[in-house]
């Protein structure tokens, strides 16, 4: 069923990046009203006008998820049909070495402010489909990116689990998780992507947007975005993990040297 037919509003956290930027364009050609989530509010204001025009009746909200309480207050507001979080931070480096303070944003980012958003919207009780974003770092642990690996393993246990929990209960709370390969955003800086073997090599934004789009329409609870990825992991299941370890290894090391 189209999303038009079942959904009239949508919150996206995280939607000045390039995932959230694609998807805020996705659905303001779908829905009646949508609302943009972020921490710069020039970056929304500038993701506002670019979807000017489009069906859906535009607002933003600047919003911090460091900040507890103002992600706290957020939540006890929020009113709509669909939430989507694209927030997230990954930084790259050896493990032993990423600065702590960095490491405690990472946390907080990628896993914290996504636990309690579930937690609160669960206690609200109130119907809405929360889709949650991830990465193949969930599925495999990454060297060069074992904070990020490890916050994003996680939060794929805890939503997995949660997921069973509200089918038990009969929750109106709808939760999903999908799980992303690389894609063209800004969360790496351009000389690390080059190092790594460009752009080439990663998903279009857009298309993980369409993609997305059709999960969601599907209802679908756990997905691998991109047909080239959802055979990786098939792959990956055939091999022993020290095996997938020691090659993304040997492919990240690159990176080190740019």
């Amino acid at each position: 069923m189209k999303m038009e037919d079942t959904m009239k509003k949508a919150i996206i956290l995280g939607a000045t990046g390039g995932i959230g930027r694609q998807l805020a364009k996705e659905l303001a050609r779908r829905l009646d009203h949508l609302v943009l989530v972020g921490r710069d509010s020039d970056r929304l204001s500038q993701v506002q006008e670019e979807l000017t025009g489009s069906k859906a009746q535009l607002s933003i909200v600047t919003l911090d998820i460091l900040d507890q309480m103002a992600l706290e207050a957020f939540v006890e507001d929020l009113d709509a049909d669909l939430l989507v979080n694209c927030a997230g931070v990954a930084y790259f480096s050896l493990g032993s070495y990423l600065a702590t303070a960095n490491e405690k944003d990472l946390w907080q980012i990628n896993y914290h402010a996504p636990v309690n958003l579930i937690k609160k919207l669960v206690q609200k009780n109130q119907k809405i489909q929360l889709v949650q974003l991830s990465s193949l770092a969930a599925l495999f642990p990454h060297p060069y990116l074992a904070a990020y690996s490890s916050s994003k393993a996680a939060l794929q246990t805890y939503t997995l689990a949660i997921q069973e929990e509200l089918s038990q209960s009969d929750s109106p709370v709808q939760l999903s998780l999908y799980i992303l390969g690389p894609v063209q955003t800004a969360i790496f800086p351009p000389e690390l992507v080059e190092a790594l073997g460009g752009s080439r090599l990663q998903m279009k934004p857009e298309k993980v947007a369409q993609q997305l789009i059709r999960f969601i329409e599907r209802d679908t609870s756990y997905a691998v975005i991109g047909l080239r990825y959802r055979l990786l992991v098939s792959l990956g299941r055939l091999l022993p993990k020290r095996w997938i370890i020691r090659l993304l290894a040997r492919y990240l090391r690159k990176g080190l040297n740019r």
